[in-house]
């Protein structure tokens, strides 16, 4: 009776660890984590110095190893192995971080373009001002034998991949406002991103001043009539345009269920 009282049952232990009893009984039948000893009647019984153990095992768990490598582990231990595990498990922590900053990124980048998005009038035509801009773009697409979306499709996934873009939704397409202007909008010229700026000889600029600003709300196939709107606009205004459309896909198929609620941005460079 004296020695139980230097112990923990498997309640007490499993409370203090923050589980439930069938944890502790789960890995004693696997030979992973056992009592330091049973009495008479086959009960567990845990001393306190095993907390730092099981903490062990918990903590080797959320970094992704399975119960089997840490029962390797937890036989085999040394200081030299113990070096070698963190070693193995601070790179692993590291692509953990990066792939979560990576979602991070890309749930700003949504959360901004549907922010956009919905504060304006979808009829809304308005000059904004913005800076310089260095762009990531793909190879040229335009005059290509095959216009198919299907085409476009294996392009946009080529150039997301080649270029390891994670957040893929910040892809726009620029368009030639010559084709544009021809009804022939669907004559893509290239996929981009907006980048910091470094060397690669894929990067262009977009210059910084005045952009006649529209919204194109509703399924892509109708985007002509906007554009046929605001090449009006300019043309109402003496307005004088660049070479190229900016599109920039704000609300598409993960936040808008039906494409009449798709929203485009418009981007067309006044000169």
């Amino acid at each position: 009776m004296k020695k139980k009282k230097n112990y923990l049952t498997a309640g007490e232990f499993a409370k203090i660890c923050g589980v439930a009893k069938h944890v502790l009984f789960h890995y004693d039948e696997i030979h992973l984590f056992q009592p330091a000893y049973r009495d008479e009647h086959g009960y567990r019984y845990y001393s306190y110095h095993q907390y730092d153990t099981f903490l062990v095992i918990t903590n080797l768990k959320k970094m992704g190893m399975s119960l089997s490598a840490i029962r390797i582990y937890l036989k085999q231990r040394d200081p030299q192995m113990f070096l070698r595990l963190l070693d193995e498990k601070y790179a692993d922590i590291d692509s953990q971080i990066a792939q979560l900053e990576s979602i991070k990124r890309m749930m700003n980048w949504m959360q901004q373009a549907t922010t956009s998005a919905l504060a304006h009038q979808h009829d809304e035509i308005c000059v904004v001002t913005l800076p310089n801009a260095t762009l990531l773009c793909s190879k040229d697409m335009e005059n290509a034998t095959d216009r198919s979306f299907a085409n476009y499709m294996e392009e946009y996934i080529h150039f997301v991949k080649e270029h390891h873009i994670a957040v893929q939704e910040s892809v726009g397409t620029m368009v030639r406002i010559e084709n544009i202007r021809k009804q022939d909008n669907f004559n893509f010229s290239y996929l981009y991103q907006i980048v910091a700026e470094y060397d690669h000889q894929q990067l262009k600029k977009r210059a910084k001043g005045n952009y006649l600003c529209g919204w194109h709300k509703g399924s892509y196939q109708y985007i002509q009539q906007t554009y046929d709107k605001m090449l009006a606009y300019a043309d109402n205004k003496g307005y004088v345009l660049g070479e190229f459309a900016y599109e920039e896909y704000l609300i598409a198929d993960i936040a808008q269920r039906e494409e009449d609620g798709y929203v485009t941005k418009i981007l067309l460079e006044i000169l």
